[in-house]
């Protein structure tokens, strides 16, 4: 079976690589100022829309394990001399599938992600999918319901443009892309992939992320022997946009540490 390739736009140069993997609600545009920051940092990035996403060809079978393909097939074609694949939120369940399976990734970095679906207790599941599915089933559009739902998925009181960037792009996407991808979500578990990383990895959590928990991704941490973690006070499912200096800063240090 060939996997197309997905679209992607790259950011800087160097001989490290930054690959980035954006969450299921939104698309890889609300790492612009993420991107640009780390390029002028000497990093090149390279930051996708997942296949459904923006202009990617779909995959059918929509699977974590289908979207992890497609993000092997544009390393292989990306990869520089040191290449990182950094997943967020739904990017963290695919980031371990494919590193797992591509000798050419050194590192990874896990931003705001969960074991998956099947370690959530029946009533979070229900309480997850009824939030996320019901409305869309109902005939709602992301773009009439999600305000509320992101808002609570943010630390209280973020503000500023970089959180305004965010909502702009996750209420732009279509409906039934998020739809999918959720469907996707629901139907994998994460640990296996997880428990097989022999990588350096560095996990980061905000601190009032409801979706993706600090405590959840403390035990991801104790599944990853040759990994670090880190909290962002303050900071809620999009810490990247509600702390960014603070992000950043842990990012570069493990970056120049590590590799």
């Amino acid at each position: 079976m060939t996997t197309s390739v997905p679209h992607y736009r790259v950011f800087g140069e160097g001989e490290t690589t930054l690959f980035v993997l954006h969450g299921a609600y939104g698309d890889g545009r609300y790492f612009d100022d993420f991107a640009t920051h780390m390029a002028a940092e000497g990093y090149r990035l390279v930051v996708w829309d997942c296949p459904g996403y923006g202009t990617s060809p779909a995959v059918e079978p929509a699977t974590i394990e289908r979207f992890a393909e497609a993000a092997i097939a544009m390393i292989r074609k990306e990869a520089t001399k040191t290449s990182i694949l950094m997943g967020h939120s739904m990017g963290c369940l695919i980031g371990p599938y494919a590193v797992n399976r591509e000798p050419l990734i050194s590192g990874l970095i896990l931003s705001a992600g969960s074991r998956g679906f099947p370690t959530r207790t029946p009533e979070d599941q229900k309480r997850y999918l009824e939030e996320r599915l019901a409305p869309i089933e109902n005939g709602m559009s992301v773009r009439e319901y999600a305000t509320p739902l992101i808002t609570h998925m943010m630390a209280s009181g973020s503000s500023g443009p970089l959180v305004e960037k965010v909502f702009d792009v996750v209420l732009a996407m279509k409906s039934e892309t998020f739809a999918t991808s959720i469907r996707a979500i629901s139907t994998y578990d994460g640990r296996p992939a997880l428990s097989d990383l022999k990588v350096p990895t560095l996990m980061i959590a905000g601190r009032e992320d409801p979706a993706c928990t600090a405590e959840g991704m403390a035990l991801m941490h104790e599944m990853v022997g040759d990994s670090e973690f880190h909290v962002v006070e303050r900071a809620g499912h999009y810490a990247f946009a509600e702390q960014p200096g603070i992000y950043r800063d842990i990012i570069l240090s493990f970056l120049k540490r590590r590799f």
